[in-house]
């Protein structure tokens, strides 16, 4: 890691949990670097898991977008099924029902959300 007033530089690899209970797949990227903007967080895992449980935003209105950073995912939008790559970027509407999967060891999935036209309010989840 290197970091200075004003800049910080760390592998996503070596990123804490969310939680100290947490398992360490789940990475806290927002509370790490000190971000309160937007949500932030990073997750690994091996072939045939679940990185991103079924889900839609549509109460809380966030934008989604994921960046696969190492390895490949299976999306499941809407019941439709899609297959991203690493470097692949998705971005996905807060009423789109989502799943993401990974299917390679080890995929890292970076997420980024936030609400537009309203400041960032870290969830429960992660207090």
């Amino acid at each position: 890691m290197s970091e200075r007033a004003g800049w910080k530089i760390d592998d996503v690899d070596e990123i804490p949990p969310v939680k100290p209970d947490w398992p360490a797949t789940w990475k806290s990227v927002r509370h790490h670097f000190g971000i309160t903007g937007f949500g932030i967080n990073a997750v690994t895992k091996d072939a045939d898991k679940v990185l991103i449980p079924q889900h839609d935003e549509a109460s809380s209105g966030q934008q989604e977008i994921y960046f696969v950073h190492r390895g490949a995912v299976r999306l499941t939008l809407d019941g439709e099924v899609h297959e991203a790559g690493e470097g692949a970027m998705i971005a996905i509407d807060p009423a789109t029902v989502r799943k993401i999967e990974s299917t390679a060891s080890p995929t890292t999935l970076i997420v980024v959300g936030g609400t537009p036209g309203k400041a960032y309010e870290i969830g429960e989840w992660e207090q």
